[in-house]
């Protein structure tokens, strides 16, 4: 399928997404936004880390989760198995670990002395006679659905949820079988508060379109290629509540002094060798257009992470709404691990390119919410190449009940009844 001379191809493609405009309402009201705490945040599978963060028995983490009012920690018990828990002593509910990461072989509460080991059992009670009737073994930390994929930490605060992680991934899991997220290692990143509503973050990653202009001054024409000016995606496929679009980059760009520099030691758009995926036998869902411009391909997995494998790095955003106009996000880059000097300036260049990219990106999303709270426009105006985004808000809406909900598809009635 061309993706220069076939205009409009998406909306040919999901015609169940409709082509009109899309209510802005969900980016600016509070009501809206405690729908989405409710009946999505605290309903759905949500990446918390990755297991290289807590590799040892006794290692743990911290996630303070404000849209799902808890904290919760993740920790890797004597038995290596990895468990996740409200981060809630049993006693008076003071929260227990203070501190977002570290190791030990007990969590004692700051309060009264109670402790935990790291499989959440209550083990140490000061002054334990003076309780009446206590059993320690009814009063450990209260568990949360963990679980891994590809070495992705997942929780769900749901005590019941409805689907296993695998159940709710679905065929993300297939399209993705055999890239090695585990041969890459945290390079760098990039976190901070933003005081606008996740959604307009999120909306942000999820099409080129915004590429050739925002980002010309950074990735000038990587992002243009030649009967292709508008980074046009290569492919856009939907699995369930679930998206993906995969990405072209300009295999004839010609890189200015440093960074020719930089791509001798390292990750380059053109550089084979660095890479650990062979163009020729693919994971499924990897350049699943098998196009020689192929750069790098977005998963966003619902509601909140997104997820970015090229071929010599991966990149991850998690997206977490604090109230309906600020958030907090984190972004992670992962790289072959660096061995030389040349190799660990290559991840420096690259890290100063990424960083005033990803600020680029940031620029727009504060004064963006600024006039959406004006009320002057009702509707985000959409062309074909943002399509994510009318799946994005159509899904939204079938698990709150609220606006951009469509429900004239068979696929939207199994996921509204799923999630009622």
């Amino acid at each position: 399928m061309s993706n220069s001379t076939d205009g409009k191809r998406w909306a040919r493609a999901y015609p169940e997404l409709g082509t009109g405009p899309v209510a802005i309402e969900p980016c600016i009201s509070r009501e809206y936004f405690e729908l989405e705490r409710e009946r999505v945040f605290k309903r759905a599978w949500l990446n918390v880390g990755r297991v290289e963060e807590i590799p040892q028995v006794g290692d743990f983490l911290v996630r303070d989760l404000a849209v799902c009012q808890t904290s919760i920690v993740v920790a890797r018990g004597r038995d290596g198995q990895i468990r996740g828990f409200h981060n809630m002593c049993s006693h008076r509910g003071n929260k227990l670990v203070w501190d977002s990461k570290g190791n030990c072989r007990r969590m004692t509460c700051k309060f009264h002395g109670w402790t935990y080991d790291t499989a959440g059992k209550l083990v140490g009670v000061p002054d334990e006679a003076n309780f009446f009737d206590l059993n320690k073994a009814e009063h450990g930390l209260t568990p949360v659905a963990t679980d891994v994929w590809q070495g992705f930490i997942f929780i769900n605060v749901d005590p019941n949820p409805k689907e296993t992680l695998h159940e709710f991934l679905g065929e993300v899991v297939e399209q993705l079988k055999g890239y090695p997220f585990d041969k890459f290692a945290f390079g760098y990143g990039y976190k901070g508060n933003l005081e606008c509503n996740w959604k307009i973050a999120v909306d942000s990653q999820q099409e080129g379109y915004h590429a050739p202009y925002l980002h010309r001054r950074t990735l000038g024409d990587i992002c243009i290629i030649p009967g292709n000016p508008f980074m046009h995606a290569l492919d856009i496929k939907f699995f369930g509540p679930h998206r993906m679009l995969s990405l072209p980059g300009n295999m004839a760009h010609a890189p200015s002094a440093s960074e020719a520099l930089a791509h001798r030691f390292g990750w380059s758009i053109k550089r084979e060798d660095l890479g650990f995926l062979d163009r020729n036998n693919l994971p499924k869902g990897i350049n699943p257009r098998r196009d020689p411009n192929w750069l790098f391909d977005i998963y966003l997995i619902f509601p909140n992470f997104w997820l970015a494998p090229f071929n010599g790095a991966f990149q991850t955003h998690n997206f977490w709404p604090i109230s309906h106009d600020r958030m907090y996000q984190e972004i992670k880059m992962y790289v072959i691990p660096p061995r030389t000097a040349g190799e660990h300036f290559s991840v420096e260049f690259a890290k100063c390119v990424n960083r005033d990219t990803w600020l680029e990106d940031f620029s727009t999303l504060e004064n963006t919410q600024q006039v959406l709270g004006s009320g002057a426009k009702k509707h985000f105006i959409l062309q074909d190449e943002e399509v994510c985004l009318r799946h994005f808000y159509k899904i939204l809406g079938q698990w709150t009940g609220g606006p951009a909900s469509a429900s004239n598809s068979s696929e939207a009635s199994a996921i509204a009844e799923r999630n009622a």
